[in-house]
């Protein structure tokens, strides 16, 4: 049938190139339309049509002659149909009147095929006479019911694309349309699609499920079975030849075991041929070997009677037939003259090579089974025969001997293993000389032993013969010697003994430790460069964080000490804060992605470290919010955060959570969100957070999609350092108006890898990991992830977490001092140590600490260090690890030593003033921060660990802890965030 009604096979058409019987347009100006009165109207409507060829065409076309008349004497109605036929991407044609006079689109040009473009104008009947009474109950079916009408043609169009005649199928449907009653349509308008990929795959699928479909066959009837299951598919298969490979001692020699498409007497007809021959398609089979092998066609399938389509195949694929990884035959298929031989095609001949495979090996086998089966109840009339025919074929050598050294009795199997033949081991102990000399003597303490009656030995020998490994190298074979003592009347009176071949396992364990010894000096070096890596880029980053921070200290110790400011002075300094707690933001980020870099290896099991800091929500949410400023500005996009009345209600300050993961989730729910609105026609992004003490879920909506769990994490918040706080649920939402998802697409998004459709990807980028990711994250912090959408109208991502409210702790050095037992006034100074190789950490964080007040001394490496706490007491010393002549975990190490023999200085002071008795505090500050790096900071002295970057606040709150004897005015560290302002709007 021809299409977009059915095509007849053989009549093309061209797709994907211009028509050559599409009349080229003329040049110059426009003909004057006639409206059939002779008048010329003053305005042609279809001069703002698209300019193109196919356009040019359909105005030049001279209606007049056709029942519509001229293009200026149409009625709207059917002007505006023929503006969207025309701009429809699919193939389109629109039927009008009651003549079904046609007009169509550039796309169903190439469908039409022979009858355009003389069909342009004409009626249906004018064009397809032969599809008339087929269609005729179509179009009177629209316009009784006034509903469309779908329809799926069963035959196979020939189209050409590209110059190539191909196999296509389309379905489409006929629209009734016109401005009137539903059941007097003015015209139908006809669309169409092509569904080919579809229809070839069920296809094939539908050929191969037949082939696996097996009984128990015989060679013979599976062959059989192959070459008529074949010819049922003649379209994809127009050829095929069986050949069966008969193994000899010299040679293969290929049995034709079936075809069809070739007539009798043809010359590629050629049957038990060696595989080394030049008759037939023995070369080919010859280059194939054991894969997959195509060649093009040539003179030699001149007269073949093709199958299907009756046109010979442009491919032939030579198929291996296989039984484990030997060849048992090869399956020669032509492959369809209509269809390009692309990757589709290609997979198509590897799963049939591969299920025929199947079926001839379980005939194969089937045969040798029931062959084995008859030998052996044949055997069984012969007791002895049958031992005899056991011992002789079982793979493991088998050997009895007299206690003199004689060779009683032996089965090949054991001289094989030997390496030796049965005339060498003639003589008292001649079995002896199989093996190695550095062996032996294991090998007479073995004998002695079991001459004493013990009941078995197992010990592993080392032969002569050579055991030639996979890797191609030789070494002597090992056999494995299970022994034991033959007793008569109790009494030893000879030896039996089985041997295994086990020279592969002992080369396999040996290979396997040396990839095990080198897999790990490979980890050792990678885990040393990630150590170099890291440490490079924590340095400028904590440089980064101290100026950020000191930024953010300058600007608000301008406004603590009330002076009069400009304000455009103000505004400046405004703004800079902002920009100094944005970078402090990116930075802590960046930071945790280098914390996750060395974790890499259990991003699988998603082993990654929850650590809980006091965070006030309303701040996190708004620095999160901030990182995203510009980026929302920039699209005009409105943006909205407000806190739930719940947070009041429940009075939630600050709780205890992991601000850098909740930060993570968020930066994937707002980046996919600003993603999705962007080409929305009124973007808005809504943000909203609570909390509650029970049932979370009740806090989002009714028709939330929740994400399945995968795991069942622990409780986070059982550990110690979430402290003994009332636990209670925060709940965040993001709401945005972007394009929404359909049900099937909503329960697959937080799968790994998965989007909520194919075309995700290419329209928005993305790698399918930011809601898994997500999902996994809130899952470890005891809560879950879902989702609520309409599509087209939005989405609304919600998570909620499990958190702690945060006990009460002291807030000043002064409280600390007091609460361990310190009378009186605390010391107002705290004496520190900074021993660091890097000048910039250095001013840096001195300058920060300075306004801290603390009182700093600064070492360039860790032998100054040594030289400087014998000249001066110290309160902490910070100590970097890396660093030139001396590294700060030796430094760390001899001052505990001093300490520990009350060497100097270092000793008198542990029995000095407030610190009495303890040792001098060392925080370890480095980049190098993988779980064994900490350990062994820990094991050289330092009390505490600080990773970089860091902020100044965070490394005196922790020298608080240590030092809770000395005041110093730094308050504690705010969580991660920008302002407390909540329900800021911008566009």
């Amino acid at each position: 049938m021809t299409s977009p009604l059915p095509l007849k096979q053989g009549a093309p058409a061209k797709l994907g190139m211009p028509d050559p019987n599409t009349p080229p347009p003329e040049t110059g100006d426009m003909i004057a339309l006639d409206d059939g009165a002779g008048i010329e109207d003053e305005y042609d409507w279809t001069l703002h049509l698209p300019q193109t060829d196919h356009v040019r065409f359909f105005r030049e076309t001279d209606w007049s002659k056709s029942a519509l008349g001229p293009l200026n004497t149409w009625d709207p109605t059917l002007r505006v149909f023929t503006r969207m036929m025309l701009a429809d991407s699919r193939a389109a044609c629109i039927w009008w009147g009651d003549s079904y006079t046609a007009i169509y689109n550039e796309h169903y040009a190439p469908l039409a095929a022979a009858v355009h473009p003389k069909l342009m104008g004409s009626e249906f009947i004018e064009g397809y006479p032969e599809l008339w009474s087929g269609i005729k109950p179509i179009f009177d079916q629209c316009r009784d019911t006034g509903v469309g009408v779908d329809y799926s043609p069963e035959h196979a169009t020939i189209v050409e694309r590209k110059g190539w005649r191909e196999e296509a199928y389309f379905n489409g449907n006929f629209v009734p349309i016109g401005y009137g009653p539903t059941n007097r349509p003015q015209g139908y308008y006809n669309s169409m699609f092509e569904v080919t990929s579809q229809r070839l795959a069920d296809r094939r699928t539908m050929l191969l499920n037949r082939l696996a479909c097996q009984a128990d066959f015989t060679p013979d009837t599976a062959c059989s079975h192959v070459i008529d299951t074949l010819a049922t598919n003649g379209t994809d298969l127009p050829l095929a030849m069986l050949y069966e490979v008969h193994h000899t001692s010299t040679t293969d020699v290929l049995r034709l075991r079936g075809h069809y498409g070739l007539p009798k007497g043809h010359n590629l007809i050629v049957d038990s041929q060696r595989i080394d021959s030049n008759e037939g398609l023995m070369p080919e089979c010859r280059r194939a070997a054991s894969e997959l092998l195509t060649i093009n066609y040539d003179e030699r399938f001149g007269s073949v009677t093709w199958a299907g389509f009756g046109s010979p195949s442009k491919t032939i694929g030579i198929l291996p037939i296989k039984n484990g990884a030997r060849v048992s035959g090869y399956l020669i298929v032509g492959t369809n003259p209509y269809r390009p031989f692309d990757d589709a095609c290609q997979q198509f001949l590897k799963e049939l090579s591969r299920i025929v495979s199947s079926v001839m090996t379980a005939a194969f086998s089937a045969a040798r089974i029931r062959e084995r089966q008859r030998k052996l109840e044949d055997d069984l009339a012969f007791s002895d025969m049958k031992l005899r025919h056991l011992i002789e074929h079982v793979s493991v050598g088998m050997i009895h001997m007299g206690l003199d050294g004689s060779i009683i009795w032996a089965n090949d199997q054991y001289y094989t293993l030997s390496g030796m033949s049965a005339e060498a081991q003639i003589g008292l102990f001649k079995f002896w000389d199989v093996y190695m000399e550095e062996d032996l003597p294991r090998l007479h303490e073995a004998w002695d032993t079991l001459k004493s009656g013990v009941n078995h030995v197992c010990i592993e020998m080392r032969v002569k013969r050579l055991f030639h490994a996979p890797n191609g190298e030789a070494e002597p074979a090992q056999l494995q010697i299970l022994a034991f003592p033959y007793r008569e009347g109790g009494e030893v009176r000879s030896i039996m003994a089985c041997t295994t071949d086990i020279s592969r396992l002992k080369w396999a364990e040996t290979f396997q430790a040396r990839l095990a010894a080198e897999a790990r000096e490979a980890k050792r070096q990678q885990e040393a460069f990630i150590d170099v890596v890291s440490h490079e880029m924590r340095n400028p980053l904590s440089a980064i964080v101290h100026c950020a921070d000191s930024i953010s200290s300058a600007v608000e110790e301008c406004h603590a000490k009330g002076a009069k400011i400009p304000d455009a002075l103000q505004e400046t300094l405004n703004d800079s804060l902002s920009s100094a707690n944005v970078i402090m933001q990116c930075a802590i980020h960046q930071k945790r992605i280098i914390d996750d870099v060395l974790t890499l290896s259990k991003l699988d099991s998603m082993l990654l470290s929850i650590t809980p800091t006091p965070t006030r929500p309303t701040k996190l949410v708004n620095s999160i919010s901030s990182i995203f400023q510009a980026e929302l500005k920039s699209n005009n996009i409105h943006y909205s955060v407000t806190p739930d009345p719940s947070l009041t209600r429940l009075s939630i300050d600050h709780v205890y959570l992991d601000p850098s993961r909740v930060t993570q989730i968020f930066i994937n729910l707002l980046t996919n969100a600003i993603k999705f609105v962007k080409n929305s026609h009124n973007p808005s992004i809504a943000v909203r957070f609570g909390a509650t003490k029970t049932e979370p879920r009740s806090m989002f909506a009714g028709d939330t999609f929740w994400a399945s769990k995968t795991k069942d994490y622990p409780d986070v918040t059982a550990s110690p350092d979430w402290g003994q706080g009332e636990e209670v649920y925060l709940t965040f939402s993001v709401q945005d108006s972007g394009i929404g998802l359909k049900g099937k697409e909503i329960h697959k998004i937080f799968e790994r890898f998965h989007q909520a459709n194919t075309k995700t990807h290419v329209k928005y980028g993305g790698s399918g990991l930011g809601l898994f990711i997500s999902k996994e994250l809130t899952e470890k912090q005891g809560g879950e992830i879902g989702v609520s959408s309409v599509a087209g109208e939005g989405s609304t991502f919600g998570f909620y977490i499990k958190a702690r409210r945060v006990e009460r702790r002291p807030q000043t050095l002064g409280e600390l001092y007091h609460e361990n037992g310190g009378q009186g006034s605390a010391p107002q100074n705290l004496n520190v140590l900074l021993v660091e190789d890097n000048v910039i950490n250095q001013q840096v964080l001195g300058k920060q600490l300075k306004k801290a007040g603390c009182v700093i001394d600064v070492a360039n490496h860790g032998l100054e260090a040594l030289d400087m706490v014998e000249k001066k007491v110290f309160d902490v010393v910070l100590m970097d690890l890396e660093m030139p002549v001396l590294n700060g975990l030796e430094a760390t190490k001899a001052i505990r030593k001093r300490e520990a023999e009350s060497e100097g200085l270092l000793g008198q002071a542990m029995e000095m003033g407030v610190r009495g008795g303890q040792r001098l505090p060392i925080i370890a500050v480095t980049a190098n921060v993988r779980q064994e790096q900490i350990r062994t900071a820990i094991t050289a002295g330092a009390d505490r660990v600080m990773q970089k970057p860091f902020k100044a606040a965070d490394l005196v709150h922790m020298m608080k802890g240590l030092v809770p004897q000395v005041v110093t005015p730094v308050a504690e560290p705010n969580a991660p965030g920008l302002n407390d302002k909540s329900g800021n709007y911008f566009t």
